[in-house]
């Protein structure tokens, strides 16, 4: 009987170790994108969850966007089973790379276990650096409706200033002091 059960626990833990690297760069709580860029991170998990609720609509934005049949994003969500988030970036890379689709996915099923920031770094694009940053700021905008918020360079967060606010103890111009 203890052997049955020994048996059945490490039968049980091996089923969650597969199940686990299954998922994988799959949809749901264990999408993880690892771009290098945790605000980034944070858009492509939002656009992800919500491209699953409504996946045919995210499949024909994409086709759109991106100029690629939609059968074929279709298969990379379905067949292939790549997380819609993926496809998207397979597309934008390819898109503003101007490599073949066909190059990227290959770097993106050798890299893509590693996370995103494995697949970028083989094409020589590093998170902070220009190319990086156009990639996440020019999203085709009928994808951003997917999440909340376009994702900003997080270093002019803050610096806009608001109209008539003035800085604390300034003075209007032209005004005395006495």
């Amino acid at each position: 009987m203890m052997k049955k059960i020994v048996l059945l626990t490490l039968l049980i833990s091996m089923l969650s170790v597969f199940s686990a690297q299954a998922n994988q760069g799959r949809p749901g709580p264990g999408f993880m994108p690892d771009t290098g860029d945790v605000e980034f991170d944070q858009f492509l998990v939002r656009v992800n969850t919500a491209a699953e609720v409504r996946v045919e609509t995210y499949i024909t934005d994409l086709s759109t966007a991106f100029h690629v049949p939609g059968q074929r994003i279709n298969r990379l969500i379905h067949k292939q089973r790549m997380a819609p988030a993926d496809v998207l970036l397979v597309l934008q890379v390819a898109n503003m790379n101007g490599a073949p689709l066909k190059r990227i996915l290959e770097r993106y099923r050798q890299f893509r276990p590693k996370g995103w920031r494995a697949v970028f770094t083989s094409f020589e694009i590093y998170p902070g650096s220009r190319f990086f940053l156009i990639l996440r700021q020019e999203m085709p905008t009928v994808i951003v409706r997917y999440a909340e918020q376009r994702p900003h360079d997080s270093r002019k967060k803050g610096s806009k200033k608001k109209k008539g606010s003035k800085k604390k103890g300034s003075k209007k111009k032209g005004s005395k002091r006495r």
